[in-house]
């Protein structure tokens, strides 16, 4: 695209952004999304990932339908007769549409006007729960905001006007600091896995794990997740989360050595919050309190893999990074004349360690904990 055909698509991006808060993403922010994406779903399980797969493509369809209705809509004389803009509801907790419905197959899975899209709480991403649980971990300023008419997205910009005024100690607006580190803090996370071999090593003794585990546990946005949630206090848990984790079980796999590698720890955290979102909706209280959970994880894992590596050294790191890079071109050699993939290979091996961790984990339970330590989760609002 030449600079000159570029320039209005950059001006409507600027007035969009100003006036309803939507964020005009840059080059390099996009680069980072994919990345992060890749990620953020690279531990999940085989399952959940063909249903997310599934899920995105209806999903896309519902999205590309409501444009063409706004379209149709933008070109038509109604436009002019609805200038201002819808009210919203006042309540803080949105109708569902059943279009949105996920138990409802009758209804079209997108709105039928342009008018019902402007004035409702939700999108066709809220009906999909893998997508939403995707979409809904991602933090400032990758983070999809909510529809622009929305009573959360006006909340959402007051909260962004308040912190643009207040100004930290370099006179720089609170906002744009809490971005621009939120910014940094993925590419850092992103650098773990090329940078520091201490992250993808396997470890044979998990003390150096267990200890960052227990840090991450102690945290105050950790104690909804150390436990499993009771399926009896969360109706519909089961049925919706196919693979529940929690904390201690996490603690228990990474002493039966079934997770070796820091990388795998934070993956099977990272499958706790997936859960928390998928069950609870992307703008629930539970999953702000996830997005501040997995947030403080990552920071864990960046001054806790810092720490190791300075306390080997920089020539032992550079060692290590150089046997590991060796190791994964012979990998790469023999890959060919494997007849099962690694990804399904570590898929067997994770569903046995579950299960294998998940009967230990009772025995554990039935002997030392009783069962009003099982923490319910917040029914969705949805």
């Amino acid at each position: 695209m030449s600079t000159e055909a570029a320039a209005p698509q950059q001006q409507q991006q600027a007035e969009l952004s100003n006036q309803y808060g939507i964020p005009v993403i840059t080059k390099e922010e996009e680069e980072l999304y994919y990345e992060t994406m890749y990620r953020i779903t690279d531990g999940l399980p085989a399952h959940e990932l063909q249903l997310m797969n599934k899920e995105a493509t209806e999903c896309e369809a519902a999205l590309q339908k409501e444009i063409e209705l706004l379209e149709e809509y933008l070109k038509s004389d109604q436009i002019n007769e609805a200038a201002q803009e819808p009210e919203t509801p006042a309540s803080s907790i949105p109708v569902i549409p059943p279009e949105y419905d996920s138990t409802n197959t009758t209804a079209n899975h997108y709105l039928p006007t342009a008018q019902q899209i402007l004035e409702s709480e939700l999108s066709p991403l809220d009906r999909y729960f893998t997508v939403s649980a995707l979409i809904g971990r991602i933090r400032e300023p990758l983070d999809t905001p909510p529809p622009p008419h929305s009573a959360l997205n006006k909340i959402r910009l007051e909260n962004i006007a308040q912190l643009e005024k207040k100004k930290n100690k370099q006179n720089q607006s609170v906002y744009l600091a809490r971005i621009t580190q939120s910014r940094d803090k993925y590419k850092k996370i992103l650098e773990l896995k090329k940078e520091n071999p201490i992250y993808t090593q396997l470890q044979s003794d998990p003390t150096t794990m267990l200890a960052l585990i227990k840090r991450i546990s102690n945290h105050r946005t950790a104690a909804v997740f150390r436990r499993a949630v009771n399926p009896l206090e969360a109706p519909g848990y089961a049925e919706r989360i196919l693979f529940p984790m929690d904390l201690t079980l996490v603690k228990k796999l990474i002493a039966c050595n079934h997770i070796s590698t820091f990388e795998e720890m934070h993956q099977w955290i990272g499958l706790i919050c997936h859960d928390c979102v998928k069950f609870n909706g992307r703008d629930s209280d539970y999953s702000i309190l996830t997005r501040e959970f997995e947030s403080y994880v990552d920071d864990s894992f960046i001054d806790y893999m810092q720490k190791l590596g300075d306390k080997i050294g920089p020539v032992a790191l550079a060692a290590l990074k150089k046997e590991q890079e060796e190791k994964m071109k012979e990998k790469g050699g023999s890959s060919g004349s494997s007849g099962d993939s690694d990804a399904d290979k570590k898929m067997g091996a994770e569903g046995n360690a579950t299960d294998s961790a998940k009967d230990e984990s009772s025995a554990a339970t039935d002997a030392k904990m009783p069962a009003t330590e099982t923490v319910p989760a917040a029914t969705s609002a949805k």
